[in-house]
């Protein structure tokens, strides 16, 4: 096994075991102590300036905005690198990722720490629809477009404004209270491990059916 193959299995693993162990955790307990120690600092966030910022950094990673931004992408990705299986897998994959919170989320059937339907705290709470979705989205958009970056310092730029937001946007859901910590984290983990799948899919039919880059 090369090291990029060890690296692989061993991050799938451990997203795989955050995953378990926060949704047995969630499913068992009324309130988890990650939760139970956590909410009182988000709490004490209230009518700050810190929940006005978070409150619009939230809105990055809605469905009203995501989708068309996507879509977008998705068309652009295709016109700068003339790879039609990327740009679909783009916005595949974000519409299915989407589509599979939604179905974990009728699985565990928590209830939100509290309602705000202006910023898409509606419905069941486990796991974060923003977190999950973010990291799928913009982890996609990140891993298409650096496969045709030239320039390595390009990419790095592309990297690390992905990790911010995919980073805030999570964060922004526990700290104006649509979520408990223990979502957000699911919802992350959720993430990145739909991400592993997709991307090594992508991989295997690229393989296959089109010539590499």
């Amino acid at each position: 096994m090369n090291k990029q193959n060890y690296f692989y299995i061993s991050f799938f693993l451990l997203a795989l075991i955050i995953v378990l162990f926060l949704t047995v955790n969630v499913m068992t307990s009324k309130m988890p102590v990650i939760d139970a120690w956590s909410r009182p600092a988000a709490e004490s966030l209230d009518d700050t300036r810190a929940f006005i910022v978070f409150r619009w950094i939230t809105e990055l990673g809605s469905g009203t905005f995501i989708t068309p931004f996507i879509i977008v992408a998705s068309i652009l990705l295709w016109i700068y690198s003339k790879d039609w299986l990327a740009s679909i897998m783009l916005a595949g994959g974000t519409l299915l990722g989407y589509r599979a919170n939604y179905w974990i989320k009728l699985l565990v059937e928590r209830e939100r720490p509290r309602i705000f339907a202006a910023a898409e705290g509606e419905g069941y709470s486990f796991p974060s629809g923003h977190a999950m979705g973010s990291m799928i989205a913009y982890g996609l958009l990140v891993f298409f477009f650096a496969r045709y970056m030239k320039k390595q310092k390009a990419v790095f730029i592309l990297n690390l404004v992905g990790i911010m937001l995919i980073l805030l946007i999570g964060l922004s859901r526990y700290v104006i209270q649509v979520h408990y910590l223990t979502d957000v984290l699911a919802g992350y983990a959720f993430g990145f491990l739909f991400l592993m799948i997709w991307t090594l899919l992508y991989k295997v039919l690229k393989g296959r059916f089109l010539p590499s880059p």
